[in-house]
């Protein structure tokens, strides 16, 4: 007893010169050192766990509707003046954000479950980093291969976030066995949602169900008839320039916009023959841009969006009213007997019993339609022909090939059965796809509660780990000569590739791209369209080395101008 006496004599003598810091809230340091630990609280118990990229917007709020709550309480109950409790206030929000962020660093950097990886330093602590990189050049592609050459096959690009150059990692990360699931980037759309966006799996079942009968193999052969004299009116307004310079870019867009309206909404949109409308690739590009420098940063989004200011200047509204007017036009139009995709999901629609949530898919599915649909077969159509005017035998070995196969089957456009054969054309559109992919630094995706072993490393769960395919596409350890464009690697060269479950241009498992069938027969059909009539090369003074060095990353990839002639062939 007497000892236990004597013990707590000397605690309460030690403890003496330091309890009135720690119990006396009444002093600027006790509320000081309050803040603080309620900083580091607030890192430990809710910032550290879960999700919050959705909350945002709130949490905002909530600090800056306490600051002044805060202030008027020193003011009433402290006795303070409105000077002073001022002053107390900015000096108790200084320690707890200090409590706060300094918890986080330290975490971050010294006991964080990624700390093994390597990366840039700045990188552990926060995604700004990685979003200011991109706000200043938007080559994400670049940056993650820079990377990958200087720290290797995995790279903490983030606090919770890796980069991943395994060819092995594309089946363990995407494929339909996958465990993983999209990062919270996708919700960037919300309250919108969409085939693509949705992050719900059941969700996306559904959804695609809706999808499919319009990308049926018999839908195909419909949309080919259609897509035909798209190609010919291409071919008629391009022939009109005689041979002089265009921007090849530019009209590669208004072939894929036009082939999209016609055969997502009933009409096309008429960028090849009008300039009306020629303003949607930009103002459809201004505002991937935005939402792809939001990428490392997912609570960005939705805070931005309630700006008028941001939205307005990326002509967001205008877009919107745009689709949501070709919607109402094919509604007031009804059916025509001409099949379109937008025929399945107004029926959905109409016979929704949940007309409210279908609604926001609605509206989310027609802006894909056009986003998906149009720009990366745009795209695409640009590099291929990039090659074809770099390396003009390429054009007469496409000519050998499918010439033949239009003068048996008589048609003007390669018919179905004769698309196995034409193992050239195929080749030339994988390989362009392999080193450009449309979507060049690969689908966020978050690891399993279980976590993820890859390349004998183990991957916590809760980790954003993305596959750079453009970074991937062009590595030695996917393709022999991976810098070369060699398409007979995908039919008569096998040995040059090393790993072709590591192709995913267009993604792979449950959530791979729906319109690729359609996009595949868009790019075929143009190819033979052109290289029937014209003579593509580049322009004088053109060596497309401006094309290849500026694109830019908006998750979609953006390419520069680039001027090519087409000479009417002399047969």
């Amino acid at each position: 007893m007497a000892s236990n006496a004597s013990t707590s004599s000397s605690f309460v003598k030690m403890a003496a010169p330091i309890s009135p810091l720690l119990l006396d809230l009444h002093t600027p340091s006790g509320q000081a050192l309050v803040a603080l630990g309620a900083g580091v609280l607030s890192h430990l118990a809710y910032f550290k766990h879960g999700e919050h990229h959705n909350q945002g917007v709130y949490i905002i709020f909530f600090y800056l509707a306490a600051v002044p709550v805060l202030a008027l309480s020193l003011w009433r109950f402290e006795s303070l003046s409105l000077l002073a409790s001022a002053v107390r206030t900015v000096a108790l929000v200084v320690s707890y954000f200090a409590g706060l962020y300094g918890s986080m660093t330290l975490y971050r950097g010294l006991f964080h479950p990624l700390r093994k990886f390597d990366g840039p330093f700045l990188a552990r602590f926060s995604n700004l980093y990685h979003s200011w990189l991109l706000a200043e050049k938007s080559d994400n592609y670049r940056l993650m291969t820079n990377l990958h050459n200087k720290y290797g096959e995995i790279v903490r690009t983030g606090p919770h976030n890796l980069s991943v150059n395994v060819p092995e990692a594309v089946q363990l990360v995407l494929g339909s066995k996958s465990k993983c699931y999209k990062s919270p980037w996708y919700d960037a759309s919300l309250p919108l949602v969409n085939l693509h966006s949705t992050r719900n799996l059941k969700e996306h079942e559904r959804r695609r169900k809706v999808f499919n009968k319009a990308f049926s193999p018999a839908a195909l052969v419909a949309y080919e008839e259609r897509i035909t004299p798209l190609s010919q009116l291409w071919c008629d307004q391009v022939a009109k320039f005689a041979g002089q310079p265009i921007n090849a870019t530019a009209w590669f867009k208004y072939f894929a916009f036009d082939a999209m309206g016609e055969l997502g909404f009933g009409e096309s949109f008429h960028m090849i023959d009008r300039d009306d409308n020629r303003w949607l690739p930009d103002l459809l590009m201004a505002g991937m841009a935005d939402i792809a420098q939001q990428q490392p940063i997912p609570w960005a989004t939705p805070v931005l969006h309630r700006l008028p200011v941001t939205a307005g200047s990326r002509g967001a509204m205008k877009f919107i009213s745009f689709v949501e007017a070709q919607v109402a036009k094919r509604k007031a139009r009804g059916p025509n007997g001409k099949a379109d995709i937008l025929t399945n999901l107004l029926d959905t629609y109409e016979k929704s019993e949940k007309k409210d949530q279908d609604y926001q898919w609605l509206r989310g599915d027609t802006r894909l339609t056009i986003v998906g649909g149009s720009d990366t077969t745009a795209t695409t159509l640009a590099y291929i022909f990039y090659y074809l005017c770099k390396y003009p035998e390429q054009v007469r070995k496409l000519r050998a090939e499918f010439e033949p196969l239009l003068a048996a089957s008589g048609t003007e456009h390669l018919v179905v059965k004769d698309v196995a054969k034409a193992v050239h054309l195929n080749g030339v559109i994988h390989e362009a796809l392999r080193m450009n992919p449309p979507i060049p630094s690969g689908y966020p995706r978050v690891t399993p509660p279980e976590g993820l072993e890859i390349a004998g490393k183990y991957i916590p769960g809760g980790t954003t780990v993305v596959i750079p395919l453009r970074t991937m596409g062009r590595s030695e350890s996917c393709y022999e000569r991976a810098e070369e464009f060699v398409p007979e690697r995908w039919y008569s060269r096998p040995e040059m590739i090393k790993h072709k479950d590591a192709f995913a241009a267009f993604g792979i498992g449950p959530f791979a791209c729906i319109g690729k069938a359609l996009s595949l027969v868009e790019i075929r059909n143009l190819i033979v369209k052109i290289l029937t009539r014209f003579d593509p090369a580049f322009a004088p003074g053109e060596d497309g080395s401006r094309f290849m060095e500026e694109a830019k990353d908006h998750f979609i990839i953006e390419v520069p101008s680039i001027k090519m002639v087409f000479k009417e062939r002399k047969v």
